[in-house]
C-alpha cells in the first residue's frame, strides 16, 4: 500500500516538473512581442513555474517529516494554548475599555446591551453639553480620574489621575488615561482644573500636563498647586504651566471660555484644599463633587454645603456627578479627626516610657497636626520619616495648612541622642509596602531605626482591600521583634479609641447631600461598577428620579446634557490606559502578556548552530529552560528533544527551507512534544545561528590594516540619557505614596 502511494507521488512530481520545463522553453516564443507585453507574459510564466516548483518541493517534504515521539494530538495542544492565551488576555487587558457590556437598568437603554450596531447609530447633538469620562468609571480599581466637559468648540478638563495595577500586571508601576481624544481636539481645550491633590486625581500630571503646553490655565487651590508642582519636578519634558490659584471661599465664577464658567466650592476630605466644582453651561449647571465627606467637628474649615444649597435653590442643578466610594457603608462617620487626636494622646499616656512609632498616610496633614499637638502636651519630640511625608509637610507649611510648634521636630539621625520616652516617629508604610519606611524598620534595613522590644507601633489607618496580607506580614515582623502593635479597629484588645477616619462619605451622608441639592439628573462617578450601580439605586430611592434621569456610564461614554435638560448617551470616544514601569517608560500590552505567560508556563529556548555551507549541525543543540523545568531533572525529555532536532536538521538539508519556516516548524513540534510530556505550554523560542566558512584574511595576518585617519572610534557604551526617572509610586487608601528616597536628606 505504501509503495503504491510513493509511486503515485513520484509520477505526480515528474509531471509537474515536465510542465515547469515546458513553460520555461515556451518563454522564447513571447520575445517577438512588444516589450511591455513580453515582460508581463514572461513574469506570469515565471511566477507559474515558481509556484509549480514550490508545490513540488512541498510534496517532497511531506515524505521527509519527522515522526514526533508523542501520543497527544496536535488539536489538544492548540486547545491548551488557546485556553492559556484567553486567560492571559483577560488578565492583561482589564484596563482596556472597548464597548462595555452594560445591561444595567440605568445604562440609558432601559437595560438593553449597548452593541456596535447601536453605537454606530448614536450621534451627539451639536448643541448639547458633553460629559466624557476618560477614566475611572466602571474600571477595575478606583483611580485614573479624568473628565472632559465639552460644548461646541470648548473643552474643560477635570483632573489627571493615575491608577495602580494588581498582580496581573507584572512590572507595571502605574497607569494613566489614554488622552488620544484630547490630543485630537487640543485646540478646543480652554482650561484644566483639579479637585484635590491625591494621586488618583493628579498622579498623571507629569506625563499628561506637558501635552497641554504653557498657555492653557491650570486652576486649583494653593495646596493642590504645590503638590502638582512637586510632581512636575520629575517630568521628562520641561514645561512652565500657567498655574492659577483659586480661593474656594470667594465663590468666584471664573470665565474659562465664551460659554462656560467655573466655580470652586470648599469640601472636606482627607487632604487640604479639596473642592467641588460648579460648571455653568448654556444647557444648565453641572456640579462635580470630587471626593468628600461630612464631619461634625472638623480640624479644617467646615464643608461649604450652604453654598451648594444656595446654588441649587436659586439656579438649580441640572446634573450632579457624585462619588461612589463608600456608598455601601451604612450610617455616617461616628467620629472626627479630633477623636483620633484624643486617641493619640491616650497612646502617649498609656506608654510614657516607650518609643512610639505612628504610621499613617502622608496626605493626612491634619492628623499630623494633631500628633504634633499631642507630642507637645506629653513633652515629646517628633521625627518624620518618609520622602512623600516630608514633601507633603513642606507644601502644607508653605500654604499655611499646618502649624509646627517650636522645638518639637528633630532629625531622624538625632533620635539616638534622646531617651525613648521623648521620641515619637511618624512614618509611611501603614499598608505594608515593601519600600516604605515602616517595613524597612521591621526588617532592620532602616538607617536610623532598629525595632526593639520596648517600642510601640501604632497603625493610624485601615488596610486597603487586597493589602491585608502585606499588612499582616509587617505586623508579624514587628511582633517577632518584640514591639507592641496597636491597630485601628482593635480597641477591644488595647482599649485605645479610633485611630483612623475615612475620607469618603457613607450612605447617610450621600442621602443628605442629594436631598440638599436635588438635581434634575444624576451621574455616579469614582467607583467600580457595583459602586456606581448602588449609588444610582440610592438616588432613585431618595429623589424619586426616573431611570432615564440616572445614568450608570463607562469610561469613554459620551453623556449628553441637552437643551431640554435631559441626559442621554451620545456615542463613545477612544479610551484606555497607558502603562508605565518604575523608570517612567511605557510598557506595551504584548509585553505584559508575555510576562504573564512566562510567569505561569515558563520559557524554553533552543539554540541551534548550523553550517552555512552544508546546513548541518556543528554542535549539540543547546537547551535553556527558565520557569518551566529543571534541566538536571529532565534529562530524558531533553535527550528526546535533541534527538528530534538532529533528525530534523538532517532532513531539512535536502528541503532547503527558509530559516523562518524552519523556526516555526521547530516551535510547533517542540511545543507539541513539551505538552505531551509535561502538560504545559511554555513560550518556545528557537534560535538558529548560521556559521559561515572563515576566510584566510580573517584567519591570518593578510588582512590589510586601515589607516588611522580612516578609523572611527566607537564608544564602548552609549552616552547616558538626560531623562529624569520618576520615583516608583506606592498606593494607599487616600493617596498613593512615592518610593522612599535614600540619601541626600535626613528623615
Amino acid at each position: 500500500m505504501t509503495d503504491n502511494f510513493n509511486e503515485k507521488q513520484a509520477r505526480k512530481r515528474a509531471n509537474l516538473q515536465k510542465k515547469a520545463q515546458d513553460l520555461q522553453k515556451n518563454r522564447d516564443k513571447y520575445v517577438g512581442n512588444t516589450k511591455n507585453e513580453s515582460n508581463e507574459k514572461n513574469a506570469k510564466i515565471a511566477q507559474k513555474a515558481k509556484n509549480i516548483s514550490k508545490q513540488t518541493r512541498v510534496q517532497k517534504s511531506d515524505t521527509k517529516k519527522v515522526n514526533l515521539p508523542t501520543t497527544t494530538r496536535r488539536g489538544a495542544v492548540v486547545r491548551a494554548q488557546r485556553m492559556i492565551s484567553n486567560d492571559i488576555n483577560m488578565r492583561a487587558t482589564q484596563h482596556i475599555v472597548n464597548i462595555p457590556v452594560n445591561k444595567s437598568l440605568f445604562n440609558g437603554f432601559n437595560g438593553e446591551q449597548l452593541t456596535a450596531s447601536k453605537l454606530k447609530k448614536l450621534r451627539p447633538e451639536k448643541d448639547s453639553v458633553r460629559v466624557i469620562p476618560l477614566g475611572v468609571l466602571g474600571e477595575f480599581g478606583i483611580g485614573k480620574n479624568m473628565f472632559a466637559i465639552e460644548y461646541m468648540d470648548e473643552i474643560l478638563v477635570i483632573d489627571m489621575g493615575s491608577i495602580f495595577p494588581n498582580e496581573d500586571y507584572p512590572g507595571v508601576n502605574f497607569m494613566t488615561p489614554d488622552i488620544t481624544y484630547l490630543k485630537d481636539n487640543m485646540h478646543k481645550v480652554k482650561a484644566v482644573a483639579f479637585t484635590h491633590a491625591h494621586l488618583d486625581h493628579i498622579g498623571a500630571v507629569r506625563q499628561l500636563l506637558p501635552e497641554f503646553g504653557n498657555n492653557i490655565p491650570i486652576y486649583a487651590t494653593d495646596f493642590t498647586i504645590g503638590m502638582i508642582k512637586r510632581q512636575m519636578e520629575e517630568a521628562v519634558v520641561e514645561v512652565s504651566p500657567n498655574y492659577q490659584i483659586v480661593d474656594p471661599f470667594k465663590h468666584e465664577q471664573i470665565r474659562i471660555s465664551k460659554y462656560m464658567t467655573l466655580e470652586f466650592v470648599h469640601v472636606l476630605h482627607s487632604i487640604p484644599g479639596c473642592v467641588a466644582m460648579v460648571i455653568r453651561t448654556p444647557n444648565g449647571n453641572i456640579v462635580h463633587m470630587g471626593d468628600w465627606r461630612f464631619e461634625n467637628d472638623p480640624v479644617d474649615t467646615q464643608f461649604d454645603l450652604p453654598r451648594l444649597a444656595e446654588i441649587a435653590q436659586t439656579e438649580g442643578v441640572d446634573l450632579l456627578m457624585n462619588e461612589s466610594t463608600n456608598i455601601d457603608t451604612p450610617g455616617t462617620h461616628p467620629h472626627s479627626e479630633y477623636s483620633i487626636g484624643e486617641s493619640v494622646g491616650e497612646v502617649m499616656t498609656a506608654y510614657p516610657h516607650a518609643r512610639l512609632i505612628f504610621s499613617c498616610f502622608s496626605s493626612q496633614i491634619y492628623r499630623l497636626q494633631l500628633i504634633l499637638d499631642e507630642a507637645v502636651k506629653h513633652n515629646r519630640k517628633v521625627a518624620f520619616a518618609g520622602f512623600s511625608m516630608i514633601n507633603a509637610i513642606e507644601i502644607a507649611l508653605r500654604s499655611r495648612k499646618i502649624k509646627v510648634p517650636k522645638d518639637v521636630i528633630v532629625k531622624m539621625e538625632d533620635i539616638v541622642k534622646l531617651d525613648d520616652s521623648k521620641v515619637t516617629i511618624v512614618c509611611t508604610g501603614s499598608q505594608g509596602e515593601l519600600n516604605a519606611v515602616l517595613n524597612r524598620m521591621a526588617t532592620g534595613a532602616h538607617r536610623f531605626v532598629k525595632i526593639k522590644a520596648t517600642d510601640v507601633v501604632v497603625f493610624s489607618s485601615s488596610p486597603i482591600p487586597g493589602n491585608e496580607p502585606r499588612v499582616a506580614s509587617t505586623v508579624d515582623g514587628l511582633l517577632r521583634e518584640g514591639a507592641g502593635v496597636i491597630q485601628h479597629g482593635r480597641g477591644h484588645y488595647h482599649g485605645i479609641g479610633p485611630l483612623h477616619l475615612s475620607g469618603h462619605a457613607y450612605y447617610d451622608d450621600h442621602v443628605r447631600l442629594v436631598e440638599t441639592i436635588r438635581p434634575r439628573n444624576y451621574l455616579p462617578v469614582h467607583g467600580e461598577f457595583y459602586m456606581l450601580q448602588h449609588n444610582a439605586e440610592m438616588a432613585q430611592k431618595v429623589l424619586g428620579l426616573k431611570r432615564e434621569e440616572i445614568l450608570v456610564a463607562d469610561s469613554g461614554d459620551i453623556i449628553e446634557l441637552t437643551k431640554e435638560k435631559k441626559i442621554k448617551k451620545g456615542g463613545r470616544v477612544h479610551v484606555g490606559s497607558i502603562l508605565y514601569d518604575n523608570t517612567g517608560n511605557t510598557v506595551h500590552d504584548a509585553v505584559v502578556k508575555d510576562r504573564l505567560h512566562i510567569s505561569t508556563e515558563g520559557i524554553f529556548i533552543i539554540v541551534l548552530t548550523i553550517s552555512k555551507k552544508t546546513g548541518r549541525l556543528l554542535k549539540t543543540p543547546d537547551v535553556i529552560s527558565r520557569g518551566f523545568v529543571y534541566l538536571k531533572d529532565s534529562e530524558e525529555l531533553i535527550g528526546k528533544i535533541r534527538h528530534y532536532l538532529r533528525i530534523k536538521i538532517d532532513r531539512e538539508v535536502e528541503r532547503k527551507v527558509e530559516i523562518a519556516d524552519m523556526k516555526q516548524e521547530i516551535k510547533d513540534d517542540i511545543s507539541h512534544l513539551l505538552f505531551d510530556s509535561t502538560g504545559h505550554t511554555p513560550i518556545v523560542i528557537p534560535v538558529i545561528n548560521e556559521i559561515g566558512v572563515v576566510s584566510r584574511q580573517q584567519k591570518g595576518g593578510h588582512a590589510q590594516k586601515q589607516n588611522k585617519s580612516e578609523q572611527t572610534e566607537t564608544p564602548l557604551m552609549p552616552a547616558p540619557s538626560n531623562s529624569k526617572f520618576p520615583r516608583k509610586q506606592i498606593p494607599d487608601t487616600e493617596v498613593v505614596e512615592p518610593r522612599i528616597k535614600f540619601g541626600g536628606r535626613s528623615y
